[in-house]
């Protein structure tokens, strides 16, 4: 009992196997179907030939032959019908109903043509060599359930068991026959419902990994964007920041154009943690954040370096347009309080800005010595104000250069 049980559950998980992976595999045996059509117009051409050659020549032709060659005509007409379904319905509709009828079809007529066949050749020959290929042939290209390929296969072994004393009438050639139409249609089947198993199996675990690559990718996403960016603000963090700092640093030796940094520091913030809280402190930051990545140009970068420092990053600048843009943003954060529940909260910044011309080759390290320095001016004379920095003589640029946390 526990054996019927288990094959039972066994049953119930591959029947539904089957039905998660219906419209991959119609459109597998669809495109079979069609290729298989294509491959054996050639075949039943050429076998139908000489019956062609011997009605238009009027030669005497036996019975067998004209039975035989008239079945080959008609397995040439259902290659060609049967190709330009499948392509039809490819391009139409490859997932209903209709296209999984047309593959049970195909198979179906395939297995009379075989049964036609072995049953003609009684005439002159015992063999079933017709109903192996097609049976064998049907069991490989496609991919059946195993209801309908019992079916099928059961129905073409009791057809031919029937149907080959019509033609067969030597009790042992007919015995010997009779016992091949029903092993060669029970052996197909075990062989169409393992392949049939096998690519259901397939297609599961081709979705099933393409869905863990997918995750992987995303997460791997994720990773890099975790690695980059500050997960408080959104913005670029030290590394990623310096980065981009020390190729456009190069940009702008070679194509000879003026880049500016600003660096600056929230005013008086260890007071809002101690007074307010630190969620919010990191409200701050992120309101901050956004008031700066909001208020300049997309081509150029903010970054937040640390605790309640940021530094932006202006390509194409020169002095005068980098103070500027840094007064503007100094009134920008100071005109835009955040809210809270106890009210707005004011909020200014201390900023120092510096010029970093081509001509100069400094790199980051010196840039950002000189806007540190003016930073500690503007906070020296009062907060919420900008200074500008100089660079250092002996700043040339021999190498990118990291800072330092």
């Amino acid at each position: 009992m526990r054996f019927l049980t288990d094959m039972a559950r066994r049953l119930r998980a591959a029947a539904a196997d089957d039905v998660q992976v219906r419209d991959q595999v119609t459109i597998d045996n669809l495109r079979r179907l069609r290729l298989s059509a294509l491959l054996a117009l050639p075949v039943f051409l050429g076998a139908s030939g000489w019956v062609l050659k011997g009605w238009l020549t009027g030669g005497a032709m036996a019975p067998w032959q004209w039975a035989v060659g008239l079945t080959h005509l008609s397995g040439l007409g259902l290659a060609i019908v049967m190709g330009a379904l499948s392509h039809q319905v490819l391009r139409r509709a490859p997932t209903g109903r209709e296209a999984r009828a047309l593959v049970v079809l195909a198979a179906l007529l395939t297995l009379l043509l075989g049964v036609a066949l072995t049953v003609f050749f009684q005439w002159v020959t015992p063999k079933a060599t017709p109903l192996v290929v097609t049976s064998i042939g049907v069991a490989l290209v496609f991919y059946l359930r195993p209801l309908v390929s019992g079916v099928l296969f059961a129905g073409t072994a009791v057809l031919c068991f029937a149907a080959l004393p019509l033609t067969q009438s030597d009790p042992a050639m007919l015995a010997s026959g009779r016992v091949s139409a029903l092993v060669i249609p029970l052996t197909a089947l075990v062989f169409s419902v393992m392949a049939g198993r096998k690519n259901t199996v397939n297609i599961l675990l081709s979705r099933s990994l393409a869905q863990a690559n997918a995750t992987l990718a995303t997460k791997q996403v994720e990773l890099e964007r975790l690695a980059s960016y500050d997960g408080l603000t959104g913005l670029c963090n030290r590394s990623e920041f310096m980065r981009r700092a020390d190729h456009e640093l190069l940009r702008a030796i070679r194509h000879q154009y003026s880049t500016a940094f600003l660096l600056l520091d929230l005013d008086h913030f260890k007071r809002v943690n101690d007074h307010y809280g630190h969620p919010t402190g990191d409200a701050v930051l992120r309101h901050v954040a956004y008031l700066l990545s909001s208020g300049v140009r997309v081509s150029d970068v903010v970054g937040r370096l640390g605790g309640e420092e940021f530094i932006v990053l202006l390509p194409h600048t020169d002095q005068e347009a980098a103070l500027q843009c840094a007064e503007k943003l100094r009134l920008r954060v100071q005109s835009h309080p955040l809210e809270t529940a106890a009210g707005p909260l004011p909020i200014t910044v201390s900023m120092g800005a510096v010029e970093v011309p081509p001509r100069s080759r400094a790199d980051v390290a010196a840039a950002y010595a000189a806007i540190d320095r003016a930073l500690y001016r503007a906070k020296s004379a009062g907060r919420n104000r900008v200074e500008v920095g100089t660079l250092d003589e002996d700043c040339s640029l021999t190498e990118p250069a990291r800072l330092v946390a």
